[in-house]
């Protein structure tokens, strides 16, 4: 939405004349220092003068389409996964965080829920269909998308439902999306059918916001962007190798996907500062990893951020071999 568009609404639905909606914009932006745009301080006017000025679109989409910054989405989806609800302390606060990946016939995609709203995952199990409203999205700093529920939002399930079913979904998930590691390309999503060939020992931990996990810095406290002075908690990324007979490539694990793929907790991993890897059947097991390939600018390398990990399903995927030979 342009100025002249937004300066439009404001003097329409405020009743505001154009000069006095004029004024109050300037002077927006000169108690902000003028750092902000004409239109960036339009919208802040609006919002405090409680102005109801966007148009309300049905923002329903495929899960293929979903980008990050969308707010009020509505998505239709089924559960492929739920995950254990994971606690943590902040502030002498007690809170809690579980992981839903759901999928439709385009693709999967993670959704976070926080807090009472882990009431839900307790009542998901794979299969269910259910749809998102009040929700949005946001990157999850590893190359993919990931939704929220906002504050007035909630999850519907469906009793009836055009979505495809849960092996409907995993197969399509195989025919567009499983790749070999020598067909990766920089930029790609994909699905892989690995084994992890080395984990380095050199775990890397680094502090994140309780409420949000995003990444947080000490200056003289540590502080968030979006939720002020925190006491973080610790995160985790791992490196290492994925093999899968037709080449190989460094492998980055994040946060809760490295918990997955050691099968501990992050407490357990914190109280063994080294040989977390030497008793543990990690190498040489395969794995189905859901991720995308990047190019390390740093050192010049691609490598595979893993965003989803499961243990390799033997059956089932024999079941998809025979699937496709018949």
């Amino acid at each position: 939405m342009d100025f002249d568009e937004l300066l439009k609404n404001i003097i329409d639905k405020s009743g505001l004349s154009k000069e006095e909606a004029g004024k109050r914009i300037l002077e927006k932006q000169n108690e902000l220092s003028n750092l902000i745009s004409k239109e960036g301080a339009a919208y802040i006017i609006a919002k405090e003068m409680g102005l109801d000025i966007f148009p309300k679109v049905d923002r329903r989409l495929e899960i293929q389409n979903v980008v990050p910054l969308i707010r009020d989405l509505k998505l239709s989806g089924r559960v492929v996964n739920v995950s254990d609800i994971r606690e943590f302390e902040s502030k002498g606060r007690k809170g809690k965080v579980a992981s839903v990946i759901l999928g439709d016939a385009t693709g999967t995609i993670r959704m976070s829920l926080w807090d009472d709203q882990t009431e839900i995952a307790e009542k998901l199990e794979p299969g269910i269909a259910i749809e998102t409203f009040g929700a949005y999205t946001r990157d999850n700093k590893i190359g993919g998308v990931e939704v929220r529920i906002g504050k007035k939002g909630g999850i519907k399930i469906l009793e009836e439902s055009n979505l495809p079913t849960l092996e409907e979904i995993q197969k399509g998930s195989q025919r567009t999306m499983r790749k070999r590691i020598d067909q990766l390309k920089e930029g790609e999503s994909a699905e892989l059918r690995a084994s992890v060939v080395q984990i380095f020992e050199n775990k890397i931990f680094f502090n994140v916001c309780p409420e949000c996990g995003k990444s947080v810095k000490k200056d003289n406290d540590y502080k968030c962007a979006e939720h002020g002075k925190v006491e973080p908690k610790k995160s985790i990324v791992l490196l290492g190798v994925i093999d899968d007979g037709t080449g190989n490539v460094r492998a980055v694990f994040f946060r809760d996907v490295a918990l997955d793929l050691l099968g501990m907790k992050m407490e357990e991993v914190l109280e063994k500062e080294t040989g977390i890897f030497s008793d543990m059947k990690i190498l040489g097991k395969e794995y189905i990893m859901l991720g995308k390939m990047r190019k390390n600018r740093m050192f010049d390398r691609m490598e595979f951020v893993a965003n989803h990990v499961r243990e390799i399903d033997i059956v089932h995927e024999a079941n998809k071999i025979l699937n496709r030979l018949a």
